[in-house]
């Protein structure tokens, strides 16, 4: 399936014509960028997990702590978690859609 787009292509060494402003650039069909990505997609879903699972443990160990009676320790544990989840959110890139 080809893909159809308008590019903006200005040559400044001829002067503005209107007329060439715009030119159509249709993209050609064949795999694409995902495909090429798929290791380092995986990589990065890997990640989230070991991530979301190290904040889950932290949560589980602050509780157990709280009600273990060691509510300093546990509230201490307890700041770990939003820390693990920014840390994961800086260090593992986004998906995006492409």
């Amino acid at each position: 399936m080809n893909t159809t787009y308008k590019v903006c292509a200005l040559d400044t060494t001829k002067g503005l014509d209107m007329s060439q402003l715009t030119q159509n650039y249709t993209k050609p069909a064949g795999p694409t960028v995902r495909s090429a990505r798929s290791g380092a997609s995986t990589q990065a879903s890997r990640a989230r997990v070991l991530i979301l699972l190290a904040a889950t443990i932290s949560f589980v160990l602050s509780v157990s702590l709280w009600f273990a009676g060691n509510q300093n320790e546990g509230l201490f544990v307890g700041i770990w978690v939003p820390s693990i989840i920014s840390l994961g959110a800086f260090l593992v890139p986004r998906r995006t859609e492409s």
